[in-house]
């Protein structure tokens, strides 16, 4: 018979010296290990025969254990044409064939036959480190007919011999009703159903989250000074993943998940994103079931100027976090912080600037009824940096040691005065998105021309420019705030490099999605984490798409990272033409196949490619790649991925980890291979043969 090799996990080594009968009725006499214990064993042989040929197992024979027949199932199933693989997290053992794919659990009377439960009289053991069966439970999980000669003590596996006993008392028959385990009940948790966020934004900013019942605890988790995360535990979530409605001069957004414990416990992350740094008090009512977070309302207790040495310092002090949002300019060199929904009683208009050396003027003011603001501007080119501690904002001004080089807020556009010649078309490009930034390597040393340090811009896209020098070559690096691409020209008096919008540079963009990540493992099964499967996934599309294909593929990670669900939305909606997101599923043992998911946009327009289009070519690519059974395509109106973004967008579900044959197969890397080929193809087909603009 043909044998199929699918691997999972190394297989336990054998340790055992075993002594085995090689004729019909022969004693078996020897040590047998298991339980944790040696027992003497002394009984005639129980032969084996498979085909019609007798099979002898050379590191153990059948044997019988308080009185049930037991098999030593690696040598069987490889002659009945499969392969048998171990995991030995879970104590686990696949066996697949063309046709079969069975999992039995050491110490468990629950196997499962493709996907489908069934009870064994007694469970699978290991015996001198080998794994044994009790013989009705391996045939019947493959199909396979069997038959127990009772006088001679023969099992016939397969072929049946015409003239063997009926009599199969021995050979353990599968009781006729056999109760199938029932899962516990689940207790009914409370949800998080509700968040009362401001009336408006000049309203005291407190935010009530609100649940059904009572939750078991909450936990504030410091991670960033703008973020405020509270874990609930004892609470699913019924809120919205991604809520921008906050009314909040202070909260640009509340987001939130559901995850579990190392321990199982279930519990909900709600993440406020505030614009700053921002005192706040959390207070739980005492019924357990709302949690009060009330950001304070900081005085600005005065603004002043000092110089120091090289530097020109601007103080302004409050009385505990502002949640200032600071930006900078250029031509002229300038600083802004506006600080919402503060008290700035007594503050001058002018701060005094007397003995600073670069700073030429400081206003104050109110922008508005709830936002002030203090400007500062700089004579001539400065660096400017600045930072807050101590309930005390610092903007430091120093001169700029660049020089020929200007930005320009309104185009994004870096500007080089043509000093020296320099081939445009030898400028090295490396693109570190996911580190936020994007290098330009000049051909050669332009230090005394341009200098070095840093230009502060914030322009939206481009957070900052440094200039440094690597060996013998200029360095210009682009912190970015977005995801960018750059052009470079020579315009004859400057070299101008310009961020630009990915989809203004080249012709087809997606944005590949390796889902999970990090703290959010996903889902589970068989050994296997999701969130490892979908980078390594994603990682081989990436690899298969810059060498097959002419599109730009950028990755929401690269490496076990999570980024939130709604940045990934968002750069989606920002840079690209079509974004794949890669998961793998989870459901009962039974489930299995390859399923992708879809929701409609409104937005999208007649004769141009939509998510239903997109999911239907990669779908179709993918199922034959995989060889699994195809579930079709599902619209989901309730991921946030495909509620948020604006581009066609898909979720594909590769196939469930929960099911032993999937589980196999997604494993394998050469089938890892074969399914990214196929995922990369549908990719290229989807942005070659439809309109993405």
């Amino acid at each position: 018979m043909k044998q199929w090799t699918r691997r999972l996990f190394a297989t336990t080594v054998t340790l055992g010296l075993l002594q085995t009968a090689t004729t019909f009725a022969a004693n078996v006499n020897m040590d047998l290990f298991y339980h944790g214990k040696h027992h003497a064993y002394n009984a005639k042989e129980i032969a084996i025969m498979i085909d019609g040929q007798k099979f002898v197992d050379p590191n153990l024979p059948a044997v019988s254990i308080d009185g049930r027949t037991m098999l030593p199932m690696r040598g069987i199933c490889k002659k009945l044409g499969g392969e048998v693989t171990w995991n030995e997290d879970a104590k686990q053992v696949y066996v697949v064939t063309p046709t079969h794919t069975a999992v039995f659990e050491i110490g468990k009377k629950t196997g499962y036959k493709n996907g489908q439960p069934f009870i064994m009289d007694v469970p699978p053991m290991i015996i001198n480190d080998r794994t044994v069966l009790p013989v009705r439970a391996l045939t019947q999980a493959l199909d396979v007919n069997l038959k127990w000669d009772d006088a001679s003590r023969i099992v016939y596996i397969g072929q049946i011999a015409e003239n063997t006993d009926k009599n199969e008392s021995n050979a353990n028959p599968q009781p006729q009703n056999p109760t199938q385990p029932v899962a516990p009940p689940q207790t009914q948790l409370p949800r998080l159903d509700s968040v009362k966020v401001p009336a408006s934004k000049s309203d005291t900013q407190e935010f009530v989250i609100h649940a059904t019942g009572s939750f078991t605890k909450y936990q504030e988790v410091k991670l960033e000074q703008n973020k405020i995360v509270l874990d609930i535990y004892g609470a699913a979530n019924g809120l919205a993943e991604n809520m921008t409605n906050t009314n909040s001069p202070f909260v640009t957004a509340i987001r939130t998940g559901e995850h579990k414990a190392d321990d199982g416990t279930t519990y909900t992350r709600v993440v406020l994103d505030l614009t700053g740094g921002k005192e706040y008090t959390i207070t739980a009512n005492q019924e357990k079931n709302e949690i009060a977070i009330k950001l304070k309302q900081v005085k600005v207790q005065d603004v002043t100027a000092v110089n120091n040495g090289n530097t020109d310092n601007v103080i302004i002090r409050t009385d505990g976090k502002s949640g200032a949002k600071v930006t900078t300019s250029q031509n002229p060199s300038k600083v802004t912080v506006d600080m919402p929904m503060v008290l700035a009683a007594g503050i001058q208009e002018q701060i005094n600037t007397n003995g600073l050396q670069y700073v030429k003027s400081i206003q104050t003011g109110w922008v508005d009824a709830t936002t002030f603001r203090v400007s500062i501007e700089a004579d001539g080119a400065a660096i400017m940096t600045w930072k807050e501690e101590n309930d005390k904002l610092t903007i430091q001004v120093e001169k700029s040691t660049l020089n020929h080089i200007y930005y320009d807020n309104s185009t994004n556009t870096l500007r080089l005065e043509k000093v020296r010649h320099m081939d445009v078309n030898r400028i090295q490009h490396r693109d570190m998105y996911l580190e936020k930034y994007y290098e330009l390597v000049l051909p050669g040393d332009y230090k005394d021309i341009y200098g070095y340090g840093t230009l502060n811009v914030d322009s939206g896209k481009v957070k900052n420019v440094q200039v440094s020098q690597q060996g013998s070559q200029t360095v210009i690096r682009f912190n970015q705030n977005t995801i960018n691409a750059y052009t470079v020209k020579d315009t004859g008096n400057f070299y101008e490099i310009t961020a630009k919008n990915p989809k203004e540079v080249y012709s087809k963009v997606l944005l590949l999605d390796a889902g999970h990540g990090g703290q959010d493992p996903g889902t589970s099964g068989n050994g296997l984490v999701e969130k490892h499967l979908t980078l390594t996934m994603a990682l081989k599309v990436e690899q298969y798409l810059n060498a097959n294909s002419d599109i730009k593929v950028y990755m929401t990670r690269k490496t076990d990272v999570y980024p939130d669900n709604p940045s990934r939305a968002r750069n989606a909606n920002e840079v690209a033409d079509l974004m794949v997101s890669i998961h793998m599923n989870a459901a009962s043992p039974a489930a299995n196949g390859t399923e992708t998911l879809y929701r409609p946009h409104s937005h999208e327009v007649t004769g141009n490619l939509t998510s239903i289009q997109a999911a239907q070519v990669i779908q179709n690519h993918m199922v034959t790649a995989v060889g699994s059974a195809n579930r079709g395509l599902k619209k989901r109106t309730d991921l946030l991925i495909l509620n948020t973004t604006k581009v066609p967008t898909v979720l594909l579900e590769v196939c469930f980890l929960t099911n032993a044959g999937d589980a196999i197969k997604i494993s394998n890397p050469v089938k890892q291979d074969q399914i990214a080929k196929a995922i990369g193809d549908g990719i290229i087909q989807t942005m070659n043969n439809y309109k993405i603009r």
